[in-house]
């Protein structure tokens, strides 16, 4: 069996000091370190932290910029827009300059041709139209044949003859056109009138003439009467 024989270690004061030394040196050492880590952290933060302000100012000036052009992309549509539309209206302005010139130009060759139209005053084209919302589109023509044509005066009567409630009535224009506020109109014209509206027709009520009647101002007597069946244009 072996015999073991006891360490003995013999004390000393000296071995404290250089444990608190060792031991202080450490600690002093892991502060120094700490320091330095903590300063290499912060500079690293505050560069990026100046990176990113940099980065954060150029971005405030492209989107300044973005907005600024986009600002103007929307003015300049909206001037674009505003012309077009401008245009379109003066498009459509000058469509219905060439349509009412077409028109007249029309009449005029009917007037110069047509030698049984009657002397004094007469209707013609009565014209209707269906709308999509339900009204009808009207237009018709006074026209004069005198010996000396000159620019008269002409009052001009219009009602539309039909049943309603089973019975015959003539309702007259002033009626189903808030267009025209009283009958009879007055017309001044040399050769020819043309005239037109729209009608809101009662719903319990079927149409089946328009009747027209002309006569001078300065006169009582009634110079044309005409009805015209009441037929829709397609």
């Amino acid at each position: 069996m072996i015999e073991r024989k006891p360490v003995v270690i013999n004390y000393r004061p000296s071995h404290i000091y250089w444990s608190l030394f060792i031991v202080a040196a450490i600690v002093v050492a892991l502060l120094f370190m700490g320091k330095l880590w903590g300063t290499f952290v912060s500079e690293w933060e505050l560069a990026e932290k100046a990176e990113l302000e940099i980065r954060a100012e150029a971005l405030e000036a492209k989107l300044f910029d973005q907005t600024a052009e986009l600002s103007r992309i929307k003015l300049s549509a909206e001037v674009d827009t505003a012309a077009l539309e401008k245009s379109r209206k003066e498009m459509m302005g000058l469509q219905r300059q060439i349509y009412q010139r077409d028109q007249e130009l029309k009449l005029y060759r009917e007037l110069l041709q047509d030698n049984d139209q009657p002397n004094g005053l007469s209707v013609s084209d009565v014209n209707l139209v269906a709308m999509d919302d339900g009204r009808i589109r009207y237009r018709w023509v006074a026209r004069q044949k005198t010996a000396k044509m000159q620019t008269l005066s002409v009052y001009a009567d219009v009602w539309i003859i039909g049943i309603q409630n089973d019975k015959e009535v003539s309702l007259p224009l002033d009626e189903l056109d808030d267009q025209v506020s009283r009958l009879p109109m007055k017309l001044e014209f040399k050769y020819f009138s043309i005239n037109q509206g729209i009608l809101q027709l009662p719903e319990d009520f079927e149409p089946d003439k328009v009747r027209v009647t002309l006569r001078y101002t300065w006169m009582d007597k009634t110079q044309s009467d005409q009805k015209f069946d009441w037929k829709i244009e397609e």
